[in-house]
């Protein structure tokens, strides 16, 4: 086979490959996709909330909610909130990145005066991120190993930690907490 038709061919399966992707992609219910993430990110702002409530209820930490506008492939543009922590001087925001991401059903970025971190919806399983690789030498690419039927998630919250050995912290109260005195340099 010469180089011409071995790029028609490639062509020819990239083609089909995103119009497969484009029936899946109308096959699933975005809005529904939209609600859930807006779901689990009320529950996340429900949990801080309870983990700060020592500290609320006699007015040392304060927390408000900004609506911020969210714009993502298929779902489209949609409202979500964002949280302000305000501890004696200093600004802590968490703003919500959104739910189509690869590794995660959603992302929110915590960020203080001294640097950040990242909360992420995942798998409660999940120790920290995988990655998958296909290596192809010469010739054509064999096909995909077979994946594992889809089991059902147990969506939750973790804290990732910072590169180059990045992890998934569980969410608690301590984990929070050390996570905001880091990013507010206390």
């Amino acid at each position: 086979m010469n180089r011409k038709s071995d790029i028609k061919n490639d062509f020819e399966a990239f083609v089909k490959r995103q119009q497969q992707r484009a029936s899946e992609a109308k096959q699933v219910d975005w809005l529904n996709e939209r609600e859930q993430w807006l779901g689990y990110l009320n529950k996340l702002y429900e949990t801080i909330e309870s983990f700060l409530a020592p500290y609320t209820e006699n007015g040392r930490i304060t927390h408000r909610y900004r609506e911020i506008e969210l714009n993502e492939e298929n779902i489209g543009t949609y409202k979500a909130r964002q949280m302000i922590l305000k501890i004696g001087g200093q600004e802590i925001v968490l703003t919500p990145v959104g739910t189509l991401l690869i590794g995660s059903k959603g992302r929110v970025d915590v960020i203080g005066p001294a640097g950040r971190t990242r909360l992420i919806l995942v798998d409660r399983e999940a120790s920290a991120p995988t990655i998958k690789v296909s290596v192809h030498i010469g010739g054509k690419p064999q096909a995909a190993p077979k994946e594992p039927p889809h089991k059902k998630i147990n969506w939750a919250w973790k804290i990732v930690t910072t590169p180059p050995a990045v992890r998934f912290l569980e969410l608690t109260q301590e984990s929070f907490f050390r996570a905001l005195m880091e990013i507010a340099n206390g």
